[in-house]
């Protein structure tokens, strides 16, 4: 497997991506029925017991929603409160501190790394210029319109007050081909309520710098950060945070905002499959995983056995890169307001 799973954005794409981690995809699917009814378990994957309930805004409850290979199904729908967990750091003030990280996929010393004076070397050496003449990093807000000309080295501001909406397919279904994951497509939701999100933006092909790019979204030690819309969410599994630094020889930071797990339960994938940590119940590493880090097998919580994905120990980012099942279209799936 590649180490790092980058996907370049093309055109005015990568523009509007950097600006908003979300995924606005014009689906022309309609959205959940809004009558709600009693919830059950016959049948159903989901497990209200596995999430953090604290962090719900009200029950949950099963609303009928059209999947995208056109049928409606029952589904979960949680409504999660925006930024539950502790976060950060992100961008370090000066050349010679140290932050949080970054994806970095220009010409000079590419890949996934420390936010340090090495990065910004490497960005400087390819035409950037993300340090002032007194050794500070240029750091933005993306919901503050374009960063600078000579790129920045980006940091969201929180808002708390934002309620998360996510709608899980209660019977999971195989669809007929694997929904490949593109940049900053919604995945699922961790059992804190977290969004999980695909690939982070290109940092040089954003808006800013030489060619039109220099914008690098800064990621906390855990691989999480905030969108321009103020919610948190994360680009890794971030229980297995750990073994992806160490993996990758990163040794300045460390995740220790989550506790550390080879086998915890991560959360629900929009399809509505479970997602486990990189190891099996028992402790061995699978090495049946399909080409979505998924396979069959028991767990903990499902002894009967269940399809289900793991996150990768090693890849960065390390969520499942693709979903076998069929999950409600993109706007519905999660929402905001």
């Amino acid at each position: 497997m590649k180490k790092f799973r980058l996907r370049i954005l093309l055109a005015f794409g990568i523009m509007v991506s950097l600006v908003s981690c979300s995924n606005d995809d014009d689906s022309t699917n309609e959205p959940e029925t809004e009558t709600e009814t009693e919830t059950g378990t016959d049948g159903h994957v989901f497990k209200e017991s596995l999430m953090v309930g604290d962090n719900l805004l009200q029950e949950v409850s099963i609303v009928s929603a059209r999947l995208v290979d056109g049928t409606t199904a029952d589904c979960y729908k949680l409504v999660f409160k925006s930024n539950p967990v502790a976060n950060g750091p992100y961008c370090p003030e000066t050349e010679n501190d140290i932050g949080g990280l970054g994806v970095y996929d220009g010409n000079t010393n590419p890949g996934f790394q420390v936010m340090k004076k090495a990065l910004w070397d490497a960005m400087e050496a390819d035409g950037y210029d993300l340090v002032d003449d007194d050794g500070n990093v240029v750091i933005a807000d993306p919901a503050a319109g374009p960063p600078p000309s000579g790129g920045a080295c980006l940091e969201g501001s929180p808002d708390n007050d934002l309620e998360l909406t996510f709608l899980i397919p209660a019977e999971p279904k195989m669809g007929t081909s694997n929904d490949v994951i593109s940049t900053v497509e919604h995945i699922g939701v961790s059992k804190d309520g977290i969004p999980l999100t695909g690939d982070p933006p290109s940092a040089t092909q954003s808006q800013g710098g030489p060619g039109g790019g220099g914008a690098i979204p800064s990621l906390d030690p855990c691989g999480g950060h905030m969108d321009p819309s103020g919610y948190y969410h994360l680009h890794f599994g971030a229980e297995a945070m750990n073994e992806v630094l160490i993996s990758n020889d990163i040794t300045d930071v460390s995740c220790t905002n989550y506790e550390q797990s080879e086998t915890v339960f991560i959360g629900f994938a929009k399809d509505g499959y479970p997602i486990y940590s990189t190891r099996d119940a028992d402790g061995t590493l699978p090495d049946d995983l399909d080409e979505c880090y998924g396979h069959f097998g028991t767990t903990t919580d499902y002894p009967d056995g269940i399809y289900h994905y793991h996150v990768s120990s090693t890849q960065a980012p390390n969520l499942p890169p693709c979903l076998k099942g069929v999950a409600v279209n993109t706007r519905d799936a999660f929402s905001t307001n």
